[in-house]
């Protein structure tokens, strides 16, 4: 199989799983995300050891599960599951004391990356478990698909507008094949589909639709380049190989992590 269908297959599952979990329950999306949460530090993990990082990959991969779940069951079971942020507090406290045992590489590097690795990834996505409870105060497939149709929108446009009319680099020391018209044409696009989807996203207005497209347009291009820097940063192309065609987890999710936080912020703020 060539690599280009391998890339169309595998993206194709990858958006199959992601739309039918969202759409099927919500208990379906807790399964798939935390499975992405807890593959994508180890990912991070691997990027970082390339350096002589050494995170703990299954203790940082606890504390974000266990983050991600808290916020799941504080929106999904009720405000009596606030309290499972508590159990955050023991393996956070120990991931400086590992260090004192471990004796591998630097231990302020090592705590810094662990720490890192659970909030750059974890975090994000345990946000987005408060936005349909924030607005409709119900699980709404709608409103949590709406970042993921966005940033695919962002992706796809600025990937085909920067082949076809690219010239004039945006960031080549990070990304050289990114574009200023890549990234013209997929703002254009996503903010579009923006306002041709509000319609259907259930307690959401036309104009928080198309604040939620800038917002994604603004930082999902950071999101995409930060991860582009790590991976310059270590030498790898790809975040891992999970998705054949495609890399890894991180590779697939790096424009929802800075846009996710953006998204809450500003619906926290309105509702």
């Amino acid at each position: 199989m060539s690599n280009f269908w391998k890339r169309v297959l595998s993206g194709g599952i990858f958006v199959a799983a992601v739309v039918a979990t969202i759409f099927a329950c919500a208990p379906c999306f807790y399964l798939l995300f935390l499975f992405f949460i807890i593959v994508g530090i180890a990912e991070y993990g691997q990027m970082a050891r390339r350096i002589d990082a050494r995170v703990p990959i299954v203790l940082c991969a606890s504390c974000g599960a266990l983050l991600f779940t808290a916020g799941f069951f504080h929106n999904y079971a009720g405000e009596r599951y606030v309290d499972l942020y508590l159990l955050l507090l023991l393996p956070l406290s120990l991931l400086p004391v590992v260090e004192l045992y471990r004796q591998r590489g630097v231990g302020l590097r090592n705590v810094a990356f662990s720490f890192h690795a659970i909030f750059y990834i974890a975090l994000p996505f345990t946000l987005l478990t408060y936005l349909p409870y924030r607005v409709a105060g119900e699980w709404t497939p709608s409103i949590v698909f709406l970042p993921f149709l966005l940033a695919w929108t962002n992706d796809t446009f600025a990937y085909l507008s920067g082949v076809c009319l690219g010239r004039h680099k945006l960031f080549p020391r990070v990304s050289p094949h990114k574009s200023w018209e890549g990234l013209i044409g997929g703002s254009v696009a996503t903010l579009a589909v923006g306002a041709w989807v509000s319609p259907r996203v259930e307690g959401l207005t036309r104009a928080d639709t198309l604040v939620i497209a800038c917002l994604v347009v603004l930082f999902a291009v950071y999101g995409d380049l930060i991860e582009s820097l790590f991976k310059r940063g270590v030498n790898v192309k790809d975040s891992g190989n999970l998705l054949p065609g495609h890399g890894g987890i991180l590779d697939r999710l790096d424009a929802l992590l800075f846009a996710l936080p953006a998204i809450f912020v500003y619906l926290e703020w309105k509702y």
